[in-house]
Formats: C-alpha cells, sequence, structure tokens
C-alpha cells in the first residue's frame, strides 16, 4: 500500500529575509581579488599570518605571491626583532 507523502512550504516575503554584505557569495571573491586590500591586510594587520589569503588570491601572479612571501616575512621577523630590542632594552633599564 503506498505511503502518502505530505510537504509543508513556508514562504516568507522577499522583505522579512535580511539583506547583508555577508550573504552575498561574490563579495568575498571581490574582496580576493582586491591587491590594494591584500597588501593592506598583510603589512598592516596580520603579518606573515595572513600569507593564506594572499595565496588563495587570484589578483597575484605566482612569481608575484613568492616575492610578496618573502617580502612580508621579512617585515614581519624585523617587526618582532624590533619588539625583542625594545624588551631587551626596557629589561636592561630596570635591573640597572
Amino acid at each position: 500500500m503506498p505511503r502518502a507523502v505530505y510537504r509543508i512550504e513556508m514562504q516568507t516575503p522577499e522583505s522579512s529575509v535580511p539583506q547583508n554584505e555577508a550573504s552575498n557569495p561574490d563579495l568575498m571573491g571581490q574582496l580576493l581579488r582586491s591587491r590594494t586590500l591584500i597588501l593592506v591586510m598583510l603589512f598592516a594587520v596580520t603579518g606573515f599570518l595572513g600569507l593564506p589569503v594572499l595565496w588563495i588570491s587570484p589578483a597575484f601572479s605566482r612569481i608575484e605571491k613568492v616575492i610578496w612571501s618573502i617580502v612580508n616575512t621579512l617585515y614581519t621577523s624585523a617587526l618582532i626583532w624590533i619588539c625583542v630590542l625594545i624588551c631587551w632594552w626596557a629589561y636592561r633599564q630596570i635591573v640597572q
């Protein structure tokens, strides 16, 4: 004996569905294609932790990705070394 299958669908008016930028699937693609945004993020915000975003971005060629990765790693290493020197100097001042 065949079973009856019932489907209940709820329809919501378009105005009740929140439209925000995060729900736009193309927004991430647009952000990844922005060379300026990627470089600002690398050098001003994330340091070498943002390298995966650089490598995902289609805005850079493979050679550019290698070059920017090296530059960013050296830049981040220099910032860390400067912080270490400042902490060492402060420690020496406190000990004296």
